[in-house]
């Protein structure tokens, strides 16, 4: 299975904002910059986070964004669940396979994003981010930012 680059895109911009001091904020530009992702694309991904309750967002000179305090609990399934349009890997309805009702293969494959989707549940957004100082230092360097101290 693999995540639409929506999904992946939030999922970063969440990373980022987590490992960001408690009351640092950042803009689109900087995100886009750092991960080179077009910024009209983050925007969108920025706009439904915010809508989510997952960051927080100030408007106006010197506003920006951080992640909202909440979001560290959350579980890294919802969000996901968040931005996938849906986790069905095949569509043997829309296709009307000859062999429908028949194949164990959709099946087998539904067990499996539901393993996938528990797996991820057991895993929250910060038990993603580093937990070392030694790691947050790195973090920090490596994209140049200040790091947020635990």
């Amino acid at each position: 299975m693999q995540l639409n680059k929506k999904t992946d895109y939030a999922l970063r911009v969440l990373l980022f904002l987590g490992n960001l001091p408690k009351e640092e904020l950042t803009t689109i530009d900087m995100i886009s910059e750092k991960f080179h992702i077009a910024r009209n694309h983050l925007i969108k991904i920025v706009s439904q986070l915010a809508k989510l309750k997952y960051i927080e967002t100030i408007k106006g000179k010197g506003g920006g964004m951080r992640i909202a305090p909440d979001a560290f609990q959350v579980k890294l399934s919802q969000i996901i669940q968040n931005f996938e349009p849906g986790f069905e890997v095949i569509d043997c309805e829309h296709n009307q396979c000859p062999i429908r009702g028949m194949c164990r293969l959709k099946k087998v494959l539904d067990q499996s994003t539901q393993a996938f989707l528990a797996e991820l549940n057991k895993y929250t957004l910060a038990e993603l981010l580093p937990q070392s100082i030694e790691e947050r230092k790195d973090i920090g360097k490596k994209l140049n930012i200040p790091i947020r101290v635990l």
